[in-house]
């Protein structure tokens, strides 16, 4: 696996976040963070496995695990970087972002949001019955 982890968050420090806030604001983040190779959002994508939370010694942390479309993704590092950067700037101030990809989760294409998976012609042959 491989992770990130930065602590940048912008908003007032002293804000309180209720789970739904601080995972929404991470959804949200995320959505700006297009593959690099696929040029679409990770969220579209399905490369979201998992957002949850975390307290720590230095403070809270929001934990982000990705997967990767292809087990040898050679973009990894920058698909890492630009979420943790996303996430850490959607966050409060001392809340950390970490970023971690998960190569053991496969990824399928029926991950992907309904219009993507229209718009790159995939079907699910179970539902189409092809």
């Amino acid at each position: 696996m491989i992770w990130a982890k930065e602590s940048i968050g912008r908003r007032d420090s002293n804000q309180v976040m209720s789970v739904t806030d601080w995972v929404d604001e991470a959804r949200a983040a995320l959505q700006t963070v297009l593959d690099p190779e696929l040029g679409e959002s990770v969220v579209e994508l399905g490369l979201v496995e998992r957002i949850g939370r975390a307290d720590m010694a230095a403070g809270p942390c929001v934990e982000v695990v990705l997967i990767p479309t292809s087990a040898a993704c050679p973009m990894t590092d920058m698909l890492i970087r630009d979420a943790t950067e996303a996430v850490a700037q959607a966050l409060p101030s001392g809340w950390t972002a970490w970023v971690r990809l998960d190569f053991d989760v496969p990824w399928p294409p029926t991950r992907m949001s309904p219009a993507l998976q229209d718009r790159f012609g995939w079907f699910d042959e179970a539902e189409d019955g092809r």
